[in-house]
């Protein structure tokens, strides 16, 4: 009797073993053990998040790091396409990768009149703060106000600086915030001594850039 017990006890074993072998096989099962494409692992998950963009974190921020910034429109990545050392500073060109515009290391206080007729965004004097950058073609931005697109001469586009404020280029770029900055956009109908700049407090396109040499200049290419 015991050993008919012991031998449908070893059966049982025998049968379950081989069920739990065959699952363990089964191309399913092994489905299920490695991640689909929609569903990485979790140990891959953050990897390729970007940070939320801070600028005192960009201002020390290698070659190729990314970050976002989330805008009314959504969310826009930003990322350091070059970083310049010298003896005395460092200097990071920045790209909004929603509108493709780079934007350069600040090239300090200019008057309008002398950015456009120095040509200062292609001076080699400059180069440092483009980032060496020769690929992309770089020019003074247009900074009209969104009510003027397709107005006084002004193409029916937004210009340079609404488009960096939408894609959030003070949440990017340190000391913007206490600076104004010169646009190659012309209040002519205003003054013959004006023209269009962006006030990095506010966010907001001024025509108060009177050619003082006292607003700062980004230069912006594409």
């Amino acid at each position: 009797m015991k050993m008919k017990i012991t031998s449908i006890l070893t059966a049982i074993l025998l049968a379950t073993a081989a069920f739990l072998l065959a699952q363990a096989l089964s191309p399913n099962k092994r489905a299920d053990l490695s991640a689909s494409p929609s569903q990485p692992r979790s140990d891959d998950v953050g990897k390729s998040a970007p940070e939320t963009c801070d600028p005192q974190t960009i201002a020390k921020a290698v070659k190729g790091y990314t970050c976002v910034v989330k805008t009314k429109r959504g969310s826009v990545a930003w990322r350091v396409e070059a970083v310049i050392s010298t003896e005395s500073r460092t200097f990071r060109v920045v790209k909004d990768l929603k509108s493709g515009l780079y934007v350069s290391d600040d090239m300090g206080k200019h008057s309008h009149e002398s950015a456009k007729k120095e040509n200062l965004c292609q001076s080699p004097d400059y180069s440092n703060q483009r980032g060496n950058l020769t690929s992309v073609t770089w020019r003074l931005p247009s900074g009209y106000p969104r009510s003027l697109n397709g107005k006084n001469g002004f193409p029916n586009q937004d210009s340079d600086f609404v488009i960096l404020e939408d894609d959030g280029i003070r949440q990017v770029v340190s000391g913007v915030a206490s600076k104004y900055f010169i646009s190659s956009s012309e209040a002519g109908k205003i003054s013959d001594y004006m023209s269009y700049g962006f006030d990095g407090e506010f966010g907001g396109i001024d025509a108060g850039c009177n050619g003082n040499g006292m607003a700062s200049l980004r230069c912006v290419a594409q």
